[in-house]
């Protein structure tokens, strides 16, 4: 499964809670407690939300509550702590399956991950098409952030199409998180690994082998790719419709404010912030970034070509009606 196994236990306790009856939604103009995972972009329109003003101005009083782990904030939907949060669909559809009643409000990024070799790699092919370069990886230990997470399922599916076996030729190693993979990568504990836009100030392409060049392009495996939907409880849902939509017209502002040219110097200060790099990194980041922005709808054809990427094998699509927000998945809500 792209969820680890912690992920899955985390997420399932939260549903034997909600089962028992442990979920506080709270009500309407109560805080609404948004979940941020740092050190990533996933949450970057709640933030720049926030710190534009744009919650207050469609009047919906939002409290960032910044978790340690993406996965903390799938069990934290779930139990109540989190009145919104984003959730993984490796992590969203096991939880909706066990039982759990969230619903998707909208989608965060597309694929934001590249290949990256060590210098002096031999790579062949052209890196905007993964079919012709992730063969050179044969052999390879390649470096992701855990074992069994998505972005090894993501990176498998590339290796898949590009021909080889991911399970006999080519060895995973856990690297974790940006700081320690960049870390390992430097000292030569992996042949290859992942790579993001976010990464670039501490690991310059001028220091790595590039595999891949794909974010912002169609054509390869990972072009279908959501990475994570902004969610919520059916409870919190059901409680509360005027804050959720709110809320979502607030992401729909943020949306806006980042594809304005003029608010360039304004995301990369705000982007920085959250995964924690100087604004000027943050300035870089966003550059390669913007194309990886999705509108935070939700389609239907986008959501059942998640189910590759959320497992292998792929399973079962959760019902779309079921599993999504129309007020907010449907379309633009203001």
């Amino acid at each position: 499964m792209a969820a680890s196994l912690g992920a899955a236990t985390a997420v399932l306790a939260a549903v034997t809670l909600t089962a028992c009856g442990g979920v506080d939604a709270g009500t309407e103009g109560s805080v609404v407690k948004v979940g941020i995972t740092q050190g990533v972009p996933v949450d970057l329109m709640a933030v720049v939300a926030d710190k534009a003003g744009l919650f207050k101005k469609r009047g919906v009083n939002v409290q960032l509550m910044p978790p340690s782990l993406t996965t903390a904030q799938s069990a934290a939907v779930v139990s109540g702590d989190l009145t919104i949060g984003t959730m993984v669909p490796g992590t969203m559809w096991p939880t909706i399956d066990k039982g759990a009643c969230v619903k998707a409000l909208g989608s965060t990024l597309g694929n934001t991950l590249e290949v990256i070799a060590q210098p002096g790699t031999p790579v062949t092919g052209d890196p905007t098409n993964p079919d012709t370069t992730m063969k050179s990886l044969k052999g390879k230990t390649i470096g992701v952030t855990s074992r069994g997470c998505g972005m090894e399922l993501w990176i498998s599916k590339m290796l898949t199409q590009a021909g080889l076996d991911p399970a006999t030729d080519v060895s995973f190693v856990a690297v974790g998180a940006p700081v320690t993979a960049i870390t390992a990568f430097k000292a030569k504990k992996v042949d290859a690994m992942y790579y993001g836009p976010t990464m670039e100030e501490h690991l310059p392409p001028s220091q790595v082998k590039r595999v891949t060049d794909i974010v912002g392009r169609s054509g390869n495996a990972l072009s279908p790719l959501v990475q994570a939907y902004y969610t919520a409880s059916c409870q919190a849902l059901d409680n509360r419709p005027k804050d959720m939509g709110n809320y979502c017209k607030a992401i729909w502002d943020a949306y806006s404010f980042s594809q304005d040219p003029k608010n360039a110097a304004a995301m990369g200060k705000h982007l920085g912030e959250l995964i924690g790099d100087t604004a000027a990194g943050g300035a870089k980041s966003w550059d390669k970034l913007k194309s990886a922005c999705l509108k935070p709808t939700v389609e239907k054809s986008a959501w059942e070509a998640q189910a590759p990427l959320v497992a292998s094998p792929a399973p079962a699509v959760p019902d779309f009606a079921k599993s999504t927000y129309e007020p907010c998945a449907q379309g633009d809500p203001r």
